[in-house]
């Protein structure tokens, strides 16, 4: 990909098209070994190229241009290797509105995968779960929680074998845990 560089005739000047000198990339290496170019080197931004086949263009744009357009090649530059390492590309919403006034990016970025109702369903029955165990007596409590819902569940028989119970009474005891909890 080919590079060319614009830098300003003088600097205090707008940049119209007669004030603009074109250099190759020898040429503004040159330039910037000058104790003028050394003075302006951060006033030179990068315009990206839209296709691998066009020019990228450096012009001289002043400080502020020059961080602004630097922070977004290095935002453009990041999303590349993450969709390079991930396949997953990343789209902003800033950039969504400015492909479309209309648009504010949810259009675009739907969640198929989510039904928030279900969700807030389930929650809620969750909720209400946890506070009819806590209506259960401290035995059932104890088996129900170990069974079904600590970090670690247990099964029926290392449940009993860690209480001293045999398989059959804690098959008995944790029918009689869940009716009550029905």
């Amino acid at each position: 990909m080919r590079k060319i560089y614009l830098v300003k005739k003088d600097p205090e000047l707008p940049a119209d098209g007669n004030n603009w000198i074109v250099m190759s990339g020898h040429e503004f290496a040159m330039f910037m070994q000058t104790p003028e170019g050394k003075q302006r080197k951060n006033n030179f931004g990068q315009l990206d190229a839209c296709t691998m086949d066009d020019v990228i263009i450096v012009a001289e744009c002043g400080v502020d241009t020059a961080k602004r357009w630097r922070s977004e090649k290095d935002k453009q530059d990041h999303s590349k290797k993450l969709k390079d390492d991930s396949g997953i590309e990343i789209y902003s919403y800033e950039a969504l509105d400015k492909i479309d006034q209309e648009l504010t990016g949810e259009e675009w970025l739907v969640d198929t995968g989510c039904n928030v109702e279900a969700e807030v369903q389930q929650k809620m029955q969750i909720e209400e779960l946890y506070k009819a165990v806590e209506l259960l007596d401290e035995a059932d409590r104890l088996l129900i929680s170990s069974l079904y819902l600590s970090k670690k569940v247990m099964t029926a028989v290392e449940f009993g074998k860690a209480h001293g119970f045999s398989p059959q009474l804690i098959q008995y005891y944790k029918r009689r845990a869940l009716s009550r909890l029905k």
